[in-house]
């Protein structure tokens, strides 16, 4: 059985306003197999924002294609758009917004199985089982279910805007910087998280991210954009090789300081001698 793929062909988009401007995309070809990731990256302004709608449907390109198993999506009839939106998922850069104020997460679960007709309506014993399911995938208690978006923390806010795209169980997961309101440790762990579904479940993975360090925790390979443009591709070794190099100067110089600044002993003593002076 081939392997489900998810494709975007030499894509091309220019916003309107200054024709002189570089395209927000020029000629961007990508392809992903299910149980496969990979982290797209670059500055502000490259096209990674771009890309990503358009491989989500939220945007036609002008020019190019995104396939899903080699169907195009500007081909697909409804009901094709409407399994294309199931099988491609999206989690979004800040959970606090994404997650409606005044949804409960029971309800914020619910309503995609709705949308989607997922489920029986009058077994209700069915929905709570993909609920509970799904929470128990991102390692959430059902303990949380009654509870409000504000109740939670950021890092379970963001384990339940990813519960809500796996319950519809998608063949791919499409993230825009999905550890950017997260500190250091809890992006860390979403990082892994997101590395562990794709293993497990055998989804496809794109990420776009700022973050330097989430590939290392993907172990995924990266993308890099400038321009509207892929320009370099890496392995997830060579990326951490470079991150390493690109941080090493760094600790040396921190290491350096450290061995210069007198101990908490002689700061004390040389405040006690200035106080006897």
């Amino acid at each position: 059985m081939t392997a489900s793929a998810l494709e975007a062909a030499d894509l091309s988009h220019r916003f309107a306003g200054d024709p002189a401007a570089a395209p927000a995309l020029d000629g961007v070809s990508l392809r992903l197999a299910a149980g496969e990731s990979l982290c797209v990256v670059g500055p502000s302004g490259s096209g990674k924002s771009t890309l990503l709608a358009c491989v989500l449907g939220l945007l036609r390109p002008q020019a190019g294609d995104v396939c899903l198993d080699g169907v195009s999506l500007g081909a697909m009839d409804p009901a094709q758009r409407r399994a294309f939106r199931r099988s491609v998922q999206p989690v979004f850069q800040d959970p606090a917004s994404s997650l409606a104020p005044r949804m409960r997460v029971r309800q914020a679960l619910a309503e995609p199985l709705i949308i989607q007709s997922i489920g029986d309506r009058g077994d209700r014993g069915d929905r709570r089982q993909r609920i509970e399911r799904a929470l128990g995938a991102v390692h959430l208690g059902t303990e949380l279910l009654e509870r409000f978006p504000h109740q939670l923390s950021g890092g379970q806010q963001q384990r339940v805007a990813i519960a809500r795209a796996l319950i519809v169980e998608p063949r791919f997961l499409v993230a825009d910087e999905p550890t950017s309101a997260l500190d250091t440790v809890v992006a860390m762990h979403i990082g892994r998280l997101l590395a562990e579904l794709v293993e497990r479940l055998g989804l496809g993975l794109i990420v776009v991210t700022h973050d330097g360090l989430l590939p290392t925790h993907l172990r995924a390979p990266v993308a890099r954009m400038h321009a509207g443009k892929l320009v370099e591709h890496l392995d997830a070794d060579a990326w951490l090789a470079r991150t390493r190099a690109l941080w090493s100067p760094m600790n040396d110089a921190d290491e350096s300081r450290e061995a210069d600044r007198p101990s908490g002993r002689a700061i004390a003593n040389q405040d006690a001698t200035s106080e006897r002076g």
